[in-house]
């Protein structure tokens, strides 16, 4: 019997350890990763820490604000470090997709995912999974946000992952029973030990390519030496920075850009590091009356998700949470109220320019973007009225967000850090698409990107969950 191939996955995140789950019983996998391995389990301080700082950081940049986009450099990528957000989205995210991937496509992959605490006997939920879905009590701050909601006239939603299901109710969130953050390091990777050949604090470099095939794959370990891999099959899970990222640094993107680079181009695929897409939101900063309020609420609370203008095609999410859990200089008793757009019209891209990698998010530059986040964060802002009056929070006299204008709205806009679409995948003939339906890179026979970088079109939801179930898709294509 011919022995196993040999399978290297580049990225141990949220798509790429389920990818690596999905075939260790049909391959010899080798799955390296740029972070650190925290061990099984973890140190308890991981998955109940909210700033990582530094040390678990890709050190990303909007080169056009210099802001810096957080992505997890850890085992277990950004679902190691965010903030356990498990929304899966609406079915006409998904429809969006195209061929094979609609709804319907993904659902088993998204059950597969999934032990859901509260509602897993639905038959659009899991029950088996490794990730544990639950939903926790509220907290002070969020039963006014709630009643606020309510007054509006926002139905209850008990579960936001119930297909078609708008209105304010409880974040689905990713947690153990204590309350610790549930993403695939804590879930997915003891399954997989011993296994799989871990590499940690290992990145790739670049590809050496022949032909059509990838023949080789240069590591830079943690002592700075380099070592070449030779995988039969290679599996790029570098996420929607860091896959097109080392595509464009192997010659593999469009060719004169590649080229001006000094790099010799390899193959011309227009689409690689276009089609950046990315959620813009907003925040409208408040201080609970009772300034123990904020510490005793959940991290996970209360969400609103609704259409925009009435059009459940556009949807909004308004949420409030405590400054203090994601910047320790604010004061405990700040509330942050997040709006956000998820259907945003606006395009950015990632290149290689002088050596370096410019990302460019370009929120709101699609005027429609600009228009839409205006009106959720005006109904943010009445919201926190309802919220003032019934004696929980105070507004600031200089609130922003008093009848905005357009550089008022620039000026906020900042990233809900859900990176899309700089590898899109798309048809036969598609000039912009990196990937095939099946995930295979076009040009190369022996390639599969499994990340966010796939998704054509932005889901309007968190994209953490969506990238599990490619991870999962995409071992069952390998």
């Amino acid at each position: 019997m011919s022995e196993s191939p040999e399978v290297l996955i580049i990225g141990g995140g949220s798509a790429g350890l389920f990818c690596a789950l999905g075939l260790a019983d049909h391959a010899r996998v080798t799955l390296v990763e740029g972070g650190p391995d925290p061990g099984t389990p973890p140190p308890a301080a991981i998955p109940h820490t909210h700033q990582f700082g530094a040390a678990m950081d890709w050190g990303y940049a909007d080169a056009d604000r210099a802001v810096g986009l957080l992505r997890g450099r850890v085992l277990g990528g950004s679902s190691t470090t965010n903030a356990s957000a498990a929304v899966r989205g609406q079915p006409a995210s998904f429809d969006a997709w195209g061929e094979g991937w609609t709804w319907a496509d993904c659902l088993p992959a998204f059950r597969a995912v999934e032990t859901d605490a509260q509602f897993g006997a639905a038959d659009y939920h899991g029950s088996d999974g490794p990730i544990r879905i639950t939903r926790l009590s509220y907290g002070a701050i969020d039963d006014a946000f709630a009643a606020a909601c309510s007054a509006a006239g926002h139905a209850p939603a008990a579960d936001h992952n119930a297909p078609g299901v708008f209105g304010i109710g409880p974040w689905p969130t990713n947690r153990t029973e204590d309350g610790g953050r549930l993403g695939t390091l804590v879930g997915v990777m003891p399954l997989l030990r011993g296994r799989v050949n871990l590499v940690p604090d290992t990145v790739a470099v670049r590809l050496e390519i022949t032909g059509s095939r990838v023949t080789g794959v240069v590591l830079r370990g943690p002592d700075g030496r380099e070592s070449i891999v030779r995988p039969d099959h290679l599996v790029l899970s570098a996420g929607a920075y860091g896959t097109p990222e080392l595509l464009l640094r192997s010659g593999v993107g469009p060719a004169a850009e590649v080229e001006a680079e000094g790099i010799a181009p390899v193959i011309d695929l227009p689409g690689v590091g276009r089609n950046l897409q990315d959620h813009p939101w907003a925040m409208l900063e408040v201080l609970a009356v009772d300034p123990r309020a904020p510490e005793a609420r959940p991290v996970s609370g209360a969400l609103l998700r609704y259409g925009i203008g009435g059009d459940v095609g556009d949807e909004g999410q308004v949420f409030p949470f405590q400054t203090w859990l994601y910047d320790s200089a604010a004061p405990p008793a700040q509330i942050s109220v997040a709006a956000s757009i998820m259907a945003p019209r606006s395009l950015g891209e990632l290149r290689i320019r002088g050596g370096r990698t410019e990302i460019r998010l370009r929120h709101l530059s699609d005027p429609s973007d600009l228009a839409r986040l205006d009106e959720v964060v005006r109904h943010a802002g009445a919201l926190i009225d309802d919220m003032a009056a019934a004696g929980a929070v105070t507004v600031p006299g200089d609130a922003w967000w008093r009848d905005p204008d357009a550089d008022a709205l620039r000026a906020a806009a900042g990233s809900y850090n859900h990176p899309v679409g700089t590898c899109a995948m798309g048809d036969d003939g598609d000039p912009a698409a990196v990937v095939d339906r099946r995930l295979r890179l076009r040009g190369l026979d022996n390639v599969t990107v499994a990340d966010a970088s796939v998704m054509p079109v932005i889901p309007q939801t968190n994209t953490n969950l969506a990238s599990m179930m490619i991870g999962v898709r995409a071992a069952t294509m390998i």
